[in-house]
């Protein structure tokens, strides 16, 4: 039975690749599931930037009326290869990119 979990990781992962190949990048999707990164991407300029996609979730403080980001944090060798988390929701398709591009 698949798993919901998984199935949104892949989504987030394909609205990510989408999104980076309309702006005319070159876009790589490693092999293993299980890694620091999940899309790799060239621009045309040649800059090559690392993602790492999640879903994006909110959650509301208590005792507060907004919602905020949950951010996610990135491990160390995720830090030492400069991996971007893309922040993804799989509704409207918008993309939340830390560190910004």
């Amino acid at each position: 039975m698949p798993n919901h979990r998984h199935q949104t990781g892949d989504l987030c992962e394909s609205i990510l690749a989408e999104y980076l190949l309309r702006k005319d990048w070159w876009v790589f999707i490693p092999l293993s599931s299980q890694g620091p990164v999940d899309v790799v991407a060239i621009t045309p300029e040649a800059e090559v930037f690392l993602f790492d996609s999640k879903a994006d979730r909110f959650r509301k403080n208590p005792n507060r009326k907004v919602y905020h980001r949950i951010y996610r944090v990135r491990s160390d060798i995720q830090k030492q290869l400069n991996v971007r988390i893309a922040y993804v929701n799989e509704n409207t398709r918008e993309i939340h990119f830390v560190p910004s591009l």
